[in-house]
C-alpha cells in the first residue's frame, strides 16, 4: 500500500527542489561593481569612472543603479541569444553609465564575475567600451 506513496513524494521533492531559481543569469538580486571598464580609444583603462557605483541584476530584468551619492536610477537588463548577448537600456542615462548601454558579448559569467565584450559594428556605439568586468560584492 505504501510503494505509490514512495514515488509521489520522491516526486514533489523533485519539482519542489528542480523548480529554484537557475544561478546561471546575474539576476539573483546580488550587488556588483565594474572591476574593468576599457574605453573605446586604445582601450584605455576608464575604471575609475565607476568608483562607488553598483548595480543591482534583478529577476524582473530591471537594473538598478546605485550612484556614489547614494541614490538609485532605474535600468533595463536582458540576456539574449542563448546568454550569449547582454544588452543594457535605460531612460535619461547619464555618464559613466552610459558607456555600459547596448549590447555586449558575454565572454565569461561566474558566480562572481561577469566579463563583456562589445565590438561596435557602427558610428552610434562609439561612447560605449569596448570591455567591461563586474564582480559580485
Amino acid at each position: 500500500m505504501q510503494k505509490p506513496l514512495i514515488p509521489a513524494l520522491l516526486l514533489a521533492v523533485l519539482v519542489f527542489f528542480g523548480c529554484g531559481k537557475s544561478t546561471d543569469t546575474p539576476d539573483n538580486v546580488d550587488t556588483w561593481a565594474v572591476s574593468k571598464y576599457l574605453g573605446p580609444t586604445d582601450k584605455d583603462d576608464l575604471t575609475a569612472l565607476f568608483t562607488g557605483y553598483t548595480f543591482e541584476f534583478n529577476a524582473d530584468n530591471q537594473l538598478v543603479v546605485h550612484l556614489p551619492d547614494g541614490s538609485t536610477k532605474a535600468a533595463k537588463w536582458s540576456l539574449l541569444d542563448n546568454n550569449t548577448t547582454l544588452t543594457f537600456g535605460m531612460e535619461d542615462p547619464f555618464a559613466p553609465v552610459n558607456g555600459l548601454l547596448g549590447q555586449w558579448d558575454v565572454e565569461e559569467y561566474t558566480a562572481t564575475s561577469i566579463k563583456l565584450q562589445n565590438n561596435p559594428i557602427d558610428a552610434s556605439s562609439f561612447d560605449q567600451g569596448q570591455l567591461v568586468q563586474f564582480v559580485k560584492q
